[in-house]
């Protein structure tokens, strides 16, 4: 396959809420276009983007995939996206590189939290979009009520371009407003083109201007603004159409190929050492500069790297820069891709997206380019996992390889990753809900041959005091030959919150010798950090050390480090303990509709709101304080109470003294523990 002038190349993130018919627009998109002799379905798992064992048996896609086609002389790339929230990482990683955007609405369903999704990124980006109403050969379906909630959720420029000719089962055909057939079109056409024709004046001064004046413009200068406002994302034009029935199909690519951006149109910003931007010239003829947004392990063709060029072209078997990890590697083989069919390429230009295979050192959001740029794109931000699982091989066999597989599914996905909670002991995977981890987890099993089991996360709670106490801890124990002797008196009283440990020497007089003092510090943390009377550690406590005696012979630093622990566990007693649970800040945005249900839920939770925000058109983020055992399992629930329209972002904020009932459950599990030789 031969390289094309970018002027002639567009690229496109296909997206929307899971079950729109994004990857079933994509099939006929190809089809249409010749690239595909046989139309595949979801329903029978022979489509060309959804191709992996676990999106065939769910039906819906879960990791990105490209396609590439031809449209009257033009080259479209297309991202076939997850629409799930739980993937919404694809998303991420792919919006700073888009040039344009197709979201597709349901008709039968409307805006959903995909489509909300999409159009979050689609503004943080600046990436023009078109609206593809699909499914509107359905019964009970209503377009002018889906562009009305359009409308109503993302301002006017959301506009129809092309409407439905019929509607259900009598949808018959479709049409452009301005260049179609209109006379067998119900509705107020007058009404629909006046709305498109006030929005394009909009786009531009000269064109409101005489507007204005005149109160018509030239179809010449229509047709211009509309393309200009829709290449500049001001306009965001609708298009009705029902992808199984083959409508709006070429309509929808009309608009894509006359009006979405060209990879020359973009402005390419890297930064030097000094992270002063610097613009690049968009060329075939300036240095290669591009960046990788997926690394993925394909079961067909083993380790793929996706990147997309921004300026300059890259040739197959010749030698890069990885700008990100300071490294050379070199290309081997390019690849254009559809689904899992590869066509090799000599080179790529300006906006060509492909893969290369087996380098070793390029790893998701590095720049790469010629031999001596060293100048940066910046870095993809991807959300943050916010769903924890702790996981254990089921059988003591697949211990030793469970660290290793995880190790490459992070490698797999950047929105994953994974720890050992040294304080717990559990190894925990943090991903972007239940379903992504899940979904990793049964990838781990197919892939690795790992048998897990998930459980809840243990909550990390605290100890602390809220009095004082003086105690004498002393360790005496003779043997055969030299005995332990050791023997202190310390006094314990509480500490602001978050104010830490603080151990203070008040010894006079050499009671207790120099050189045991450092033991005695370390005894008394050793002893805190196993906790007291749940197990936890004990925090924000000052130890003052002011008495003891020793033993000529018999006294060790051992001795005194197992007197300072005795101390402790007797002073923590007397000094009116409790337990501190961890309260986090959770942040949830949702559209206003459900602000009744999240504040009730809050409150149910033992949440306690602290603000509320407005997030933009019809959305509000609700802001509170609620304990962590709270919401352990809170994207579920979230997803349910909001029909997978909300989010939400969470991060530890303090400590704060737990319930009775919470506390006496704690301590009682721990004693139980400590009687069954446990604890």
């Amino acid at each position: 396959m031969t390289a094309v002038d970018p002027k002639k190349e567009r690229n496109v993130g296909v997206t929307g809420h899971g079950g729109v018919g994004k990857t079933t627009l994509i099939e006929h998109l190809l089809h249409d276009a010749g690239v595909t002799k046989r139309l595949g379905t979801v329903e029978e798992g022979n489509t060309v983007c959804d191709y992996l064992d676990e999106e065939i048996e769910s039906k819906h896609t879960i990791i990105l995939k490209l396609c590439h086609m031809e449209w009257h002389g033009d080259r479209i790339y297309f991202i076939d996206h997850p629409g799930y929230a739980d993937f919404v990482g694809e998303l991420a990683a792919t919006a700073p590189l888009l040039d344009g955007m197709v979201i597709l609405v349901d008709a039968t369903t409307g805006i959903q939290a995909g489509t909300d999704n999409a159009w979050k990124y689609a503004e943080k980006y600046r990436v023009p979009r078109a609206f593809f109403v699909n499914k509107l050969d359905r019964d009970h379906t209503d377009f002018f009520k889906i562009v009305s909630e359009l409308q109503e959720t993302y301002g006017k420029q959301c506009v129809p371009l092309v409407i439905p000719i019929g509607q259900g089962e009598g949808l018959t055909g479709v049409a452009n407003i301005f260049d179609g057939d209109t006379s067998v079109l119900k509705g107020d056409i007058d009404r629909i083109k006046e709305a498109m024709t006030d929005a394009v004046a909009e786009t531009d001064d000269r064109l409101m201007e005489k507007y204005l004046e005149t109160g018509v413009l030239s179809p010449e200068e229509f047709h211009q603004g509309l393309h200009d406002g829709i290449t500049a994302g001001k306009i965001m034009p609708i298009i009705a159409g029902s992808a199984a029935k083959f409508l709006g199909v070429d309509e929808l690519l009309d608009v894509v190929a006359d009006s979405f951006p060209s990879p020359l149109d973009r402005h390419v910003i890297v930064y030097n050492g000094s992270q002063e931007g610097i613009e690049l010239k968009v060329s075939r003829d300036e240095p290669f500069v591009g960046q990788v947004f997926r690394s993925i392990v394909d079961p067909y063709v083993g380790q793929l790297t996706l990147f997309k060029v921004l300026t300059g072209t890259l040739k197959s078997d010749t030698e890069f820069y990885n700008v990100s990890a300071g490294v050379k590697e070199r290309t081997g083989k390019i690849f254009l891709l559809n689904g899992k069919e590869q066509q090799s390429i000599d080179e790529v230009g300006p906006g060509d997206i492909a893969a290369m295979t087996k380098l070793k050192n390029t790893r998701f959001g590095d720049t790469i380019a010629a031999p001596g740029v060293s100048h940066a794109l910046p870095r993809i931000e991807l959300p943050e996992g916010m769903v924890r699982f702790a996981i254990h091989a089921k059988s003591k066999g697949d211990e030793d390889k469970l660290g290793e597989a995880l190790h490459r599914l992070a490698d797999d996905d950047p929105t994953f990753r994974h720890y050992r909670d040294e304080e717990t002991g559990q190894h925990i995977i943090q991903g972007l809900g239940d379903v992504h981890l899940n979904t990793l987890v049964e990838r781990m099993k197919r892939r690795y041959k790992v048998e897990t089991e998930t459980s809840t996360p243990r909550v990390r709670y605290r100890e602390a005091i809220r009095g004082t106490a003086e105690v004498q801890g002393r360790h005496k124990k003779q043997t055969g030959g030299h005995g332990q002797y050791g023997d202190v008196q310390i006094r314990v009283k509480s500490r602001e919150r978050g104010a830490g440990y603080e151990f203070v020497d008040s010894i006079v007089g050499g009671v207790v010798p120099r050189q045991y003092i450092p033991h005695i510090d370390k005894g008394c943390q050793d002893a805190l950090a196993r906790g007291v009377i749940s197990g936890h550690p004990v925090i924000d406590v000052c130890v003052e050390l002011f008495y003891g005696s020793y033993h000529n012979v018999d006294s060790s630093e051992m001795a005194f480090k197992i007197a300072a622990s005795i101390a402790i566990r007797k002073a923590i007693q007397e000094a009116n303990p409790c337990i501190l649970e961890p309260i986090m800040e959770i942040a949830i945005a949702v559209p206003d509709e459900f602000m009744g249900d999240i504040t009730g839920d809050l409150n149910s939770r033992r949440g306690r709101i602290i603000g509320m925000d407005a997030a933009g058109p019809g959305r509000q983020v609700i802001r509170a304080h609620v304990p962590e055992s709270e919401i352990l399992r809170y994207s579920p629930d979230l997803r349910s109470m909001t029909h997978g329209r909300g989010a939400y972002e969470i991060r530890f904020s303090h400590y704060d003294e737990a319930p009775h009932n919470v506390s006496q459950q704690l301590i009682t599990d721990y004693e139980k523990r400590r009687a069954e030789g446990e604890g």
